[in-house]
């Protein structure tokens, strides 16, 4: 990402509703998958948790209670600018950070009981290599949890501004992650009222802002995250965390992200 970018994550991702929704959606998902290792699991002791492309670090304190009492969170990033930022939440124990490269990851196989890469495959040119990585360092019946773009209709200016790749589809993420040996045990898309927003804010929002090029495919000027009212922000928190508890038993139809939760096989 630009580096300006992280900077910003910095600064929104611990009130603005897209990052404490999704945290919310995550964190419902990992409470579901962490119960079925454990459930398989003889031992007592916590999890080996690994948070690929951390960013700021805004996640860490959630996959820290996640792993449990004894369990460990490695988190990877690329990004130096992000590291700066990320070091800042380590004031805990069970906790270290790693700077390397998702597609050569510095592990032994079977290191690990979960990985999670939130919003981060999109931002990797071979996807699939990334995904060959992470189940070789998951241990056998080790899960995997991500988060990830949808529809590549929707690509504009603000995934420029990200650094993306692409934006994915249902039927392709699932194809990916089969192929990549894993078996899937919930896809769903989430942000589930974002379409009609988005495709209305880059239809009639993005092309008339001052001085920006109607040609908005073909201009970055940083990532879309308009300021809303705090009621509003704290209401679409609210409802991103019921969005979760739904996604936790059903998948749903539509929305801007797509969530999966595979296996290893």
């Amino acid at each position: 990402m630009n580096p300006e970018e992280y900077a910003r994550m910095h600064d929104l991702e611990t009130h603005y509703w897209w990052f404490v929704g999704r945290r919310a959606i995550i964190s419902t998902l990992l409470r579901e998958v962490i119960k079925k290792i454990t459930e398989r699991s003889e031992s007592a002791a916590g999890l080996r948790l690994l948070d690929l492309g951390c960013g700021t670090g805004a996640n860490l304190a959630m996959l820290r209670d996640a792993a449990g009492a004894g369990g460990w969170v490695t988190a990877l990033e690329y990004s130096p600018h992000a590291l700066r930022f990320a070091r800042t939440h380590l004031g805990a124990e069970q906790i270290s950070l790693t700077q390397a490269d998702a597609l050569h990851l510095p592990f032994a196989d079977g290191s690990f009981d979960v990985v999670t890469l939130f919003d981060v495959l999109e931002h990797l040119r071979d996807d699939s290599r990334a995904l060959s990585e992470v189940r070789r360092v998951l241990r056998p019946g080790g899960a995997l949890v991500l988060s990830v773009p949808a529809y590549q209709r929707l690509w504009s200016a603000h995934d420029e501004a990200l650094h993306h790749f692409r934006r994915y589809e249902y039927r392709g993420l699932q194809q990916l992650m089969r192929a990549a040996g894993f078996a899937v045990w919930r896809l769903s898309f989430a942000m589930s009222l974002m379409p009609p927003l988005a495709w209305f804010w880059r239809r009639f929002v993005l092309p008339f802002k001052p001085n920006r090029p109607r040609d908005a495919k073909r201009h970055s000027e940083g990532a879309v995250l308009p300021t809303v009212p705090s009621p509003m922000n704290g209401a679409l928190i609210k409802y991103l965390e019921m969005e979760g508890r739904i996604i936790a038993h059903r998948p749903l139809n539509f929305g801007t992200s797509l969530v999966c939760v595979a296996f290893r096989k």
